[in-house]
């Protein structure tokens, strides 16, 4: 006969097999007593809830409450809970922050960035740079309840588990819903996104604070040219721009914009700078082109020793 008094039943079940059975997930367990996960009290994205195996019970150090499975439950019925399955429009922002926490540990990672020239820690971290190393991500989000099918629609792994960012230096995509990842390695796909579109002008909001508008192919253009004091950069994520990333300058009112494409030895990026130029003229838009010396995009050309200055008499040479 099954037991009906519900004092009764909390004496035959621990506090963590309850929280358990009513989806609480294990993020951080390092074999010792306590445990730690995602408060089921309230909204949070870093686990601050612990439970102690051994003396039954809990606290959290993000809202402050605490006690035994007879607190717990009269917390619950007090407040909506928040165990349960995870919300799937949080999916990518558990993955950028589990990658951006790599970063410090790659040292493939850094070094690929000083190689770039990228060495300002508040530009890493303003732009969320991280590092796949993979094997791992798929682990972490099934901890924090996120199902292997769920992964696999959105792109971050692969029909075998695999991680499709593997050895990537990853770039949140926030305001898209995607991820950019530049692979270390010397394989044709260099350039990854996550199925979906690649959205609207990376660093757009920020720009329009400034009266012009500095636009290049890449994140990393972008890094170099934020670090070198020109936070009016962004990225059309390539020399081809969509409708929204037009729309945008074409709605910039009396922005000028500088299309500062790479000088690559096929021209194609200066062939694409003409074309939208004329483009966005045609608009009414004020458009210059920038003239890089042959070979370089803006990352290089001051990965290659070039100054602020340097960079400023490219801007005040640009021409229609």
């Amino acid at each position: 006969m099954m037991e009906s008094d519900p004092n009764t039943r909390r004496t035959r079940i621990s506090l963590l097999d309850y929280l358990q059975q009513h989806g609480w997930k294990i993020v951080r367990d390092n074999g010792r007593a306590e445990v730690a996960g995602l408060c089921p009290l309230h909204r949070e994205r870093r686990p601050s809830f612990y439970v102690n195996r051994r003396k039954q019970v809990f606290y959290c150090h993000g809202c402050g409450r605490g006690g035994g499975l007879t607190q717990l439950i009269g917390w619950l019925a007090a407040a909506p809970p928040t165990v349960g399955p995870p919300a799937a429009e949080q999916l990518l922002e558990r993955t950028y922050e589990f990658y951006q926490r790599q970063l410090p540990r790659s040292e493939a990672g850094r070094a690929y960035l000083a190689s770039r020239g990228i060495r300002d820690q508040a530009v890493i971290e303003r732009m969320r740079i991280g590092y796949a190393p993979g094997a791992c991500l798929r682990g972490y989000l099934g901890r924090l309840g996120y199902r292997r099918r769920a992964l696999l629609e959105r792109g971050l792994i692969d029909e075998r588990g695999r991680d499709c960012f593997f050895r990537c230096l990853t770039f949140p995509l926030a305001d898209a819903g995607n991820l950019y990842g530049r692979y270390l390695g010397h394989g044709l796909c260099r350039h990854r996104f996550l199925p979906g579109s690649k959205g609207g002008l990376y660093g757009w909001t920020q720009a329009l604070c400034f009266p012009r508008v500095i636009l290049v192919e890449g994140v990393f253009d972008v890094a170099a040219l934020w670090q070198a004091g020109f936070p009016d950069a962004v990225a059309a994520l390539g020399c081809h721009l969509n409708n929204s990333q037009i729309a945008a300058l074409c709605q910039a009112g009396a922005r000028v914009t500088y299309i500062c494409f790479d000088a690559d030895r096929s021209g194609r990026g200066q062939r694409a700078a003409r074309g939208l130029s004329i483009q966005l003229r045609y608009a009414g838009v004020e458009a210059r082109r920038v003239e890089l010396p042959a070979g370089h995009d803006p990352a290089s050309l001051f990965a290659a020793g070039a100054s602020a200055a340097d960079f400023q008499r490219c801007l005040e040479r640009a021409r229609p």
